[in-house]
């Protein structure tokens, strides 16, 4: 079984109330995907995620993530001030395994306003796997501006190219810089809590024969699986890397991307599904 990663490391400036509340807003992401009740949420982050309904004063902050009942990021928060520069703060935000492009961008966009409007932060981002699988090597860049944020993964930077026209000198036209607003959404993903396909001996086959596949799990207790990452075509035509799932299965995977992700939403090779087995 082959194992997908998507990892980043980036650094940067900004005031130590910004930290601040970089801070919170990381504490908070943990305790709401782990179903704890985190401290109520300060003024600062309330006005940076803004609620949109008055009986959660978490909804705002939730929006950011592509499934508001899983606030993952997948990076954690370190760094801080120093005695040299005791009025500056330099976070590190760094990720090994599932890193979250899209909503750590945003998170940083609504933390860090006043650092962001005297200097853009940016980052990249790597997708890797430990086997020789095709399509499953990327990455991407992001710019996060005080106002918008740009962001593109490696498979888009691949259309764009492929796009362009050949003039008649035989080397590729120029193409007008595409509208930020058309570019998908990247490291598109979902997460599905699926204990009843843990108990199905069908699925339960497919996971365990050697059948190559584009997955990674994790072993929970003895016997049981967790944590399996499906790779699904964002075309949602039926075809995937891992579509010899159990048919009923797959097609309840399919149905779920539609309805929360969308069909050709994301630049990326996949969507990525993960199937977890958590019990009530």
């Amino acid at each position: 079984m082959a194992e997908t990663y998507f990892s980043a490391c980036f650094t940067f400036c900004c005031t130590n109330a910004e930290m601040a509340l970089l801070e919170e807003a990381f504490n908070a992401a943990e305790d709401l995907n782990c179903e704890l009740e985190p401290p109520a949420p300060s003024g600062e982050l309330l006005a940076a995620f803004p609620p949109t309904q008055s009986s959660d004063p978490w909804c705002g902050f939730l929006a950011i993530f592509d499934d508001a009942k899983f606030p993952i990021l997948g990076a954690v928060l370190t760094g801080g001030n120093s005695f040299e520069e005791p009025t500056v703060s330099t976070p590190m935000i760094s990720g090994t395994v599932d890193f979250q492009p899209w909503p750590i961008a945003e998170l940083v966009r609504r933390c860090c306003q006043a650092s962001l409007a005297k200097a853009p932060v940016c980052f990249e981002w790597a997708v890797t796997c430990p086997r020789a699988r095709p399509g499953e090597f990327g990455g991407g860049r992001c710019v996060i501006f005080a106002d918008r944020i740009d962001i593109q993964s490696t498979g888009e930077a691949l259309r764009v190219a492929l796009e362009r026209p050949i003039s008649r000198t035989g080397l590729p036209a120029a193409l007008p810089a595409p509208d930020p607003a058309d570019r998908p959404l990247v490291g598109r993903s979902l997460l599905i809590n699926a204990p009843e396909y843990f108990r199905d001996p069908a699925f339960m086959d497919w996971l365990g024969n050697a059948q190559p596949k584009f997955t990674w799990h994790r072993g929970g207790e003895p016997d049981e699986w967790s944590d399996v990452i499906v790779m699904v075509d964002p075309s949602l035509s039926g075809e995937g890397s891992d579509s010899d799932i159990p048919a009923p299965i797959w097609e309840r995977i399919l149905d779920a991307c539609r309805t929360h992700l969308g069909s050709d939403q994301g630049s990326a090779p996949h969507y990525m599904v993960r199937l977890t087995n958590l019990r009530e």
